[in-house]
């Protein structure tokens, strides 16, 4: 008997099985479907599983299975480097499963260095939850200056990047394109979770967000996995105007991310995030 029921894995298999189109994999549709999407026989055709077999795991009779019986399912729906990663990470039994070390929540003297130490670079480190662990002033400004600075030093106030992307209007208010950040936040969120399906503090973010955004449990409940290291956002910045800023994350020895914001060398969005550091500068000042 499995040691537990895998509603994860199951209902996952089954987001992305409806998501693929018979005409899409080459299969010709026949006759009227009941369901969007792929049939669980299909699915285990193409897999090389019995259809038996794919039908306990999507049901969630079955708990775990090999992984080259997921790889094998994860080229049949065709799932992205990120998307068989997370099936990998749930549907492996438990034993098998990585499980990080707990996680402290601090930031090393060193790290805390290097953020003061970068100017015209908007940094923050995040842990794998997204709270906002440290930033620099840059980052602030630039994100959340209606919030204290300090507020990432206390566990009962620090900020979390997702939930002010979601809850906060001045922060949401911050993207050109809002439907692609949002959606970037909850597959990152998604993508993160298989490896701490345990935390509870995850599980009361993941919570508190379902409740009070209508947009992030519609996107939840879509199961869509990807991971978030590099890439470029513009930003309608209520002091500078639009910013393109191009971003990258990298992982600290801590187990911590440190997240990067800079411009474009010797463009005009260079100049306003330059500008955003000389209105801090006079901030200072006064």
């Amino acid at each position: 008997m499995d040691e537990y029921v895998n509603t994860d894995l199951g209902s996952y298999l089954r987001q992305m099985r409806e998501r693929i189109r018979p005409e899409q994999i080459g299969l010709v549709s026949r006759g009227s479907r009941r369901v969007p999407g792929l049939r669980r026989e299909e699915v285990a055709a193409l897999a090389g599983v019995s259809q038996t077999y794919y039908t306990r795991l999507e049901q969630a009779q079955t708990a775990h299975a090999s992984s080259s019986i997921l790889l094998s399912i994860s080229r049949a729906l065709e799932l992205s480097p990120d998307e068989e990663e997370y099936l990998l990470k749930i549907g492996t039994p438990k034993s098998e499963r990585f499980v990080p070390a707990p996680k402290l929540d601090q930031v090393s003297p060193y790290t805390r260095m290097l953020v003061e130490s970068l100017g015209n670079v908007a940094v923050a480190v995040l842990n794998y939850r997204c709270d906002i662990l440290s930033w620099n002033p840059l980052y602030h400004r630039l994100f959340a200056p209606h919030l204290d600075f300090s507020a990432p030093e206390s566990g009962d106030f620090r900020p979390n990047i997702v939930k002010l992307n979601f809850l906060d209007e001045d922060v949401r208010d911050l993207y050109v394109d809002w439907s692609t950040e949002s959606l970037a936040n909850v597959t990152y969120l998604r993508f993160i979770a298989a490896n701490h399906r345990h935390d509870p503090q995850l599980a009361e973010l993941i919570g508190e967000l379902t409740i009070q955004s209508a947009e992030f449990a519609k996107l939840w409940g879509r199961q869509r996995v990807a991971n978030c290291t590099e890439g470029t956002k513009v930003f309608d910045h209520p002091v500078v105007g639009e910013l393109e800023l191009m971003y990258q994350s990298a992982e600290l020895q801590d187990g911590n991310i440190l997240k990067f914001y800079h411009a474009e060398k010797g463009s005009s969005h260079e100049d306003a995030l330059n500008l955003l550091t000389v209105d801090l500068d006079s901030v200072h000042t006064r």
